[in-house]
């Protein structure tokens, strides 16, 4: 039906419709104006959730491990024992054998003295018997006797000896275990006579034996 200004009902009807939707957008702007402002604080609360629980995560596995090193650390002083037990023994070894050696040496330098004097007495009878000066022999057969001579005579009675023969030095840690007790066991004084395995992180590890008194010249 039209009335008298050209309009029928459906052009009415439209026309409630569009002011009903005019006063619906009208009472839903503002809300509508919140969304981003919602949107932006569940993002903010989504981001604190998964940081509360990466925190959570971590410091359950923190207490964990924390537990663990615990229950290791518990069996720290019984290993150090027997570390150090075993270190001790083999610092009295070493020290024993160390003394072996210089025992061994002292009656070396002794049974060199005598090779020295016999050689002496001989090779002054045999000078003077074809009526030569003596006076230089002393001092020549000295050269071939003495300390020399007694480390030559150890190494002739047990070659290429050493502290850690027969050692297995390939890995670093045996090697510093045992350059710290062999430094430790063998008396600093004492001059070294071999050198040692060396790995390139370890410091050279010698065997000290004693300097034997050599022939000077008011025994000549």
């Amino acid at each position: 039906m039209v009335n008298g200004n050209g309009i029928d009902d459906g052009f009415q009807e439209r026309l409630r419709q569009a002011e009903s939707a005019e006063r619906e957008m009208q009472r839903l702007q503002p809300l509508a104006a919140e969304a981003p402002q919602l949107r932006l604080q569940q993002a903010k609360a989504q981001k604190e959730e998964e940081r509360m629980r990466a925190k959570e995560d971590a410091l359950s596995k923190a207490r964990f491990s924390a537990q663990s090193a615990s229950d290791k650390q518990n069996r720290v002083p019984e290993l150090l024992g027997q570390a150090a037990r075993a270190v001790i023994e083999l610092y009295t070894l070493l020290k024993d054998v160390d003394s072996s050696r210089r025992q061994a040496m002292e009656a070396l330098a002794i049974a060199d003295r005598v090779d020295y004097d016999i050689e002496l007495e001989e090779g002054e009878e045999h000078e003077r018997s074809l009526d030569r000066d003596t006076r230089g022999l002393a001092y020549a057969l000295a050269a071939r006797h003495g300390d020399g001579k007694v480390r030559q005579l150890l190494e002739e009675l047990d070659p290429e000896f050493s502290m850690l023969r027969g050692c297995n030095l390939d890995e670093p840690l045996y090697r510093d275990v045992a350059n710290f007790v062999v430094r430790h066991a063998v008396p600093r004084e004492a001059a070294p006579q071999a050198m040692m395995v060396n790995g390139p992180d370890s410091a050279p590890i010698s065997e000290s034996e004693p300097a034997p008194t050599e022939a000077s010249d008011s025994d000549i």
